[in-house]
């Protein structure tokens, strides 16, 4: 009988220790597991592009109104020659210079016997020098216009002389590096005009042309 209790206990027994362990196995099942993190980081580079942009002056009065018919005819394919730019031409009044330009022209320095001006409509960079009522010269500081031949703002001082060789007459600006590259007409009838390129000793920053005395002024009048 003895015998017999002890079998049933020990059956018992060892079916409880099963049954423990089984759930402690459930257990581990259940066990969470937490994946690594990873941070992933995203560089982005940015190009920025700068364009210069030449500012416009300032206008400082205004001109006797004038009726303008027409279009602008002053563009960034416009071209300075000896005589002028495009259709404004040097020796015109005032009047007839914006008509022909097809734009009202305004002083960006006192009026008097000379004056600077702008045209209020077409491409910035072009300043126009009156004096005494006339036209006599243009600055120009836009790099898309250019002269006939296609020389401007940019070009070399060596391709300024090679397309016009002796006709260029170079002169070392006082207490600097910068120099004029003038070119001077062969044709007689053109002896009082020029287009003079101003360089920083390397390339060309500016152009002007006009007529004598005023085209070769390096200040204002």
């Amino acid at each position: 009988m003895r015998f017999i209790l002890f079998s049933i206990l020990g059956t018992a027994l060892v079916a409880a220790i099963i049954w423990l362990g089984a759930i402690d196995t459930d257990n581990n099942d259940f066990q969470t597991f937490q994946a690594p993190i990873t941070t992933t980081t995203t560089s982005t580079t940015t190009t920025t592009t700068t364009t210069t942009v030449l500012s416009p002056k300032t206008p400082v009065g205004t001109l006797p109104e004038i009726k303008i018919e027409g279009a602008v005819t002053l563009d960034n394919f416009s071209s300075i020659s000896t005589v002028g730019l495009d259709t404004v031409t040097f020796g015109m009044t005032v009047n007839a210079a914006q008509k022909a330009a097809g734009t009202r022209f305004s002083p960006v320095t006192p009026r008097g016997e000379c004056f600077l001006a702008i045209p209020d409509k077409g491409p910035d960079g072009i300043t126009f020098w009156i004096i005494e009522n006339t036209v006599e010269r243009v600055d120009v500081e836009n790099e898309l216009i250019r002269t006939r031949s296609g020389a401007g703002i940019g070009d070399t001082e060596l391709l300024i002389n090679e397309l016009f060789g002796e006709k260029i007459e170079t002169r070392v600006l006082p207490n600097s590096s910068e120099k004029l590259l003038i070119y001077v007409p062969s044709d007689s009838s053109d002896k009082d005009f020029r287009v003079v390129f101003k360089s920083n000793g390397r390339v060309i920053t500016k152009l002007w042309s006009g007529r004598l005395p005023w085209v070769e002024m390096t200040e204002i009048c």
